[in-house]
């Protein structure tokens, strides 16, 4: 996934990495905010399949990572692109009230979508 040393990595992007390291196999869709967002290989498998532009965060830096992502009230939509091209999805959302959290929002899997998977 990432070449970069974690300690050069923002607490989100380590949070990130921990979460798509229990899904090796999956795309990983992370929810910030408003937004589903997909980072690394998997922003540059999925922004075309889902035509959606593949940018990147950081951008002209040495930590620059591509990224793409989509509404969250869209998810669905977006999953069954995914999902008819054969990917397996793992949805990681905000589990906690991001105007309660002390620091980084606690986020957690809460489904895996495979293509065997009735929507």
């Amino acid at each position: 996934m990432s070449t970069l040393p974690v300690t050069s990595l923002t607490p989100m992007m380590r949070q990130y990495l921990e979460v798509k390291a229990q899904y090796p196999d999956a795309l990983l869709m992370y929810r910030m905010g408003d937004f589903y967002e997909m980072f690394s290989e998997d922003a540059r498998a999925a922004a075309p399949i889902l035509e959606v532009q593949l940018t990147a965060r950081q951008k002209g830096t040495e930590n620059e990572t591509p990224m793409c992502g989509v509404p969250y009230h869209s998810l669905e939509g977006y999953l069954a692109k995914l999902i008819g091209a054969g990917l397996k999805v793992a949805i990681c959302d905000q589990v906690e009230d991001p105007a309660q959290a002390k620091g980084l929002v606690k986020r957690e899997v809460t489904r895996v979508v495979t293509p065997g998977t009735l929507t």
